[in-house]
């Protein structure tokens, strides 16, 4: 899924921009990052950092949640270290190509893009986007169970991840805001960063969450476990609801105040404002890095319960 979204991107951004080869054109919203720039977008990336992790460990929660555990897949040892090298490699990277201010300015939340400085940085960006997945995401894999033809089961095992998403967006929020908590609320109000929410929501189910539910599907232990129940049918109807409200006031919202009002408007903007389309496929580009962490948080999260629980190992 993540290489066909790539390359349809692609395909339209080379149409839009009448190239073949995009590497060095300047795709970025901002009008200031080529598309190798954009895909290697490290201080960026540095900064989405504690969201991308939360996600992670909701994500993890829900798959144990819904799933029997996977089957051993990668030894935790070489997990750790491939996460702490893709950190080095990225960090050193950010600060050699987008400088110390671009780069420490993303870590302490204290930007949110090109030229827009703002208290809470990406973490307070991806707030309504990350508490919406709360409810997307058992909509999601119930769906991808469906379609792989995976049985829904109920296990307690992912609660503690669950629980622990839901601990770490207040404490986030409260640490990257000079102790408010208000932005929890606030953002919902607020016309872009809601229609920045919807572009993530339709990031995450087609980028992010493949690649580590492979992994997850690919060698999963067999259960016994009851796996047509109506508590999970019922449980995933509630989230749907909720979800599909919550989503349609995010989408409502920055249409009245008018998507173009909203977005950067680069020199090489068709009559001054990009499409919508444009917005989301050169948007896909500036999460590969984060996909990767995302993907190594996952397995290194799914490896440690394995540990903890004695699951079964081949």
């Amino acid at each position: 899924m993540p290489v066909i979204v790539y390359l349809l991107s692609y395909l339209y951004l080379a149409f839009y921009h009448g190239k073949v080869w995009l590497f060095g054109t300047i795709v970025h919203e901002g009008g200031t990052y080529t598309l190798l720039q954009t895909v290697f977008y490290a201080s960026h990336f540095l900064g989405h950092i504690p969201s991308l992790t939360v996600i992670a460990f909701l994500f993890t929660g829900f798959c144990l949640r819904f799933f029997a555990p996977p089957e051993r897949q990668f030894a935790v040892h070489r997990l750790w270290i491939a996460l702490a090298g893709f950190l080095t490699v990225c960090t050193a990277g950010s600060f050699v190509f987008f400088g110390t201010a671009d780069t420490v300015d993303f870590i302490l939340q204290q930007k949110q893009g090109i030229n827009n400085p703002v208290q809470g940085g990406s973490w307070n960006l991806h707030l309504p986007s990350t508490l919406s997945l709360f409810f997307f995401m058992p909509v999601y894999l119930f769906c991808a169970a469906a379609v792989f033809r995976k049985p829904l089961a109920n296990f307690r095992n992912g609660a503690r991840f669950i629980a622990a998403a839901a601990m770490l967006v207040p404490i986030i929020t409260v640490l990257f805001n000079r102790g408010s908590a208000a932005p929890l609320w606030e953002v919902w109000t607020d016309a872009r960063y809601l229609a920045h929410s919807v572009r993530e929501l339709a990031t995450f189910p087609l980028t992010y969450f493949p690649i580590p539910l492979y992994f997850f599907f690919r060698q999963s232990i067999q259960s016994n476990t009851n796996t047509n129940t109506p508590r999970n049918a019922v449980y995933v109807v509630i989230a749907a609801v909720l979800f599909a409200a919550l989503f349609l006031y995010q989408v409502i919202i920055p249409l009245g105040a008018g998507i173009g009002q909203l977005a950067y408007k680069p020199t090489f903007a068709e009559n001054g404002e990009l499409h919508v389309l444009y917005l989301l496929t050169s948007h896909y580009f500036e999460h590969v890095l984060d996909t990767v962490y995302f993907t190594l948080v996952c397995l290194l999260l799914i490896e440690l319960f394995r540990l903890k629980s004695g699951a079964r190992t081949t």
